[in-house]
């Protein structure tokens, strides 16, 4: 790896509309600038990669292939690339100015570890921000955690140590939408205590009405497949998680049917999560809140719903 760079971004791209130069132009404002940005064309039939090429920043690269999915185009991005840690950008989210300077930072402090996320904040289409809540982990995180309660959540808040990746086999082709979680899992199977928050809101993840991760139907079968998978390698370690885990990933399916105003498959996805651990269910107040929100929605007339979800603060991406 001579003359290598110390990171390769690495960003799929499948048809990103507006959002991509807005993306990279985010990239390319780095403090740290000893980085290659990978862009790999996944069969994409819009000109958004037409627009970045017209930046003419040397650091760019893109890859081109028939369309095969985010983590095949992940895997292309990662065969090409060169440098010692991989940082995952999506197509359409932001970073702050310092966010390959932080991750660096943490990883001189701290040579144990192999991955690092930071805090995210939640933009609409315009960039605007949606007010929803950052989730403020603090300090390491265990497979355990991160298989119970997806606390890292957007893709692009995560830099991982190449060798890390390599020796975890790479992304997992065939979970399309839930890829980036899969990766993290067997990263942190790795060795003890290889994962560790930056605590500060470093990317910026857009909620947009086209994106493939608010398809929650699609979202829960990737789910399923992807709890089956850790739960077939490691039968004695998960069998104590796998409810909880399922439980909490079912609350978030219904959060997106709640925003897709599907009130009635909301509310069937949180008496699924009820019936699969009745007691641990009511003990979790983000279900009470989410329950009666649908409920609201599903049996009020739209306009009523509306001023209360305004009365009560609550955004969605398309507000």
């Amino acid at each position: 790896m001579t003359d290598a760079p110390a990171f390769s971004i690495i960003t799929p791209v499948f048809n990103a509309g507006v959002y991509l130069v807005r993306t990279v132009e985010s990239a390319l404002r780095q403090t740290y600038s000893d980085f290659e940005l990978i862009l790999v064309d996944d069969g994409s039939t819009d000109d958004a990669i037409d627009g970045v090429l017209r930046l003419r920043d040397p650091r760019i690269r893109v890859l081109k292939q028939a369309n095969q999915g985010a983590p095949s185009a992940c895997n292309s991005g990662l065969n090409a690339s060169r440098g010692a840690y991989i940082a995952l950008l999506d197509q359409d989210d932001l970073w702050s100015a310092e966010h390959l300077a932080r991750h660096l930072e943490t990883f001189h402090r701290h040579p144990e570890v192999d991955l690092t996320f930071a805090w995210t904040a939640y933009i609409g289409e315009v960039d605007q921000d949606l007010g929803l809540p950052v989730r403020r982990w603090s300090g390491q995180i265990t497979f355990d955690e991160l298989l119970v309660d997806n606390v890292i959540g957007a893709t692009s808040s995560a830099v991982i140590r190449r060798a890390a990746i390599e020796k975890a086999g790479g992304f997992d082709p065939r979970l399309l939408l839930i890829y980036d979680l899969d990766l993290f899992l067997r990263i942190l199977r790795l060795r003890p205590a290889n994962a560790l928050t930056i605590p500060e809101v470093l990317t910026f993840y857009r909620r947009h009405s086209l994106q493939m991760s608010q398809d929650w139907r699609a979202l829960r079968m990737d789910w399923k497949a992807l709890l089956g998978k850790f739960c077939s390698m490691s039968p004695k370690d998960t069998a104590h998680l796998r409810l909880k885990a399922d439980v909490n990933m079912t609350r978030y399916c219904a959060f997106l049917a709640y925003e897709r105003r599907e009130f009635d498959s909301g509310c069937r996805l949180l008496g699924d999560g009820f019936r699969m651990d009745p007691l641990g269910f009511l003990m979790d107040v983000r279900n009470w809140k989410l329950t009666t929100a649908c409920l609201a929605g599903w049996v009020l007339p739209a306009g009523i719903h509306r001023r209360l979800e305004s009365l009560a603060g609550i955004r969605t991406f398309s507000d």
